[in-house]
């Protein structure tokens, strides 16, 4: 490795640190969710857009493009088949049984704010939760997961990578600590799983399918259940 794209994948694993530290701190300054459906929906969209751009800027500063992420057309309908099998199993054994049986075990603290499932309430809004699911959810979130694998593997080998994993998956059932620690910490493990699915053939689609997928089931399952 050149000491440039050395020096390029330094300033990718501090950005990723830094946006870890974000993260943190903004759950301890201002912790819960906007008051407003639309607003969001803004909060999410404005979030995940400045992800993707992140990650493209770097990617071009290392020198590379999204096929160092296993973003391919080889075998797509076998990684589009297996993403949605592994999706389906995801939603039932960790969306609806893992979830159910954390949260049961760590009851939520009272609501303070808005709950999540308040906006599920009006049918329309699938026309919003929708598109999030599968771009902000299965796209994005997933190129950043697999985004951060690499670089801590590229960095630090075998060990970086799981280290990275380890961090990953921390960090994203953090980001739902809003919904309880019950759903966090099962958040956490689905988080592993989506890891351990990309590290399974190096391919992007089938983790991108399966969280899409997984987050597709949940919502619709939450708006039925927001109107029983």
């Amino acid at each position: 490795m050149t000491l440039s794209k050395r020096a390029a994948l330094g300033v990718s694993l501090g950005v990723i640190v830094l946006h870890w530290i974000a993260q943190i701190v903004s759950l301890r300054s201002s912790p819960g969710l906007p008051a407003s459906f639309s607003e969001l929906v803004l909060v999410i969209v404005r979030n995940k857009l400045l992800v993707l751009a992140a990650i493209v800027l770097l990617l071009r500063l290392e020198g590379e493009w999204f096929d160092a992420l296993g973003f391919s057309r080889r075998s797509w309908a076998r990684h589009l088949g297996m993403g949605l099998v592994i999706g389906l199993a995801m939603f039932v054994g960790l969306n609806v049984a893992l979830d159910s049986v954390m949260n049961s075990l760590i009851p939520r603290p009272p609501a303070t704010g808005p709950s999540v499932m308040a906006f599920f309430k009006q049918p329309g809004n699938l026309l919003a939760w929708l598109p999030i699911g599968i771009f902000a959810g299965g796209v994005i979130e997933e190129t950043e997961r697999i985004f951060v694998l690499t670089r801590f593997e590229k960095s630090l080998g075998r060990p970086g990578l799981v280290l990275g994993v380890v961090l990953s998956s921390a960090m994203f059932g953090l980001g739902h600590l809003y919904q309880g620690t019950g759903t966090a910490i099962s958040t956490a493990l689905s988080g592993l799983v989506f890891a351990l699915v990309f590290l399974r053939r190096r391919s992007a689609l089938e983790p991108i399918v399966a969280h899409a997928f997984s987050d597709v089931l949940a919502m619709l399952a939450a708006t039925m259940l927001a109107h029983p």
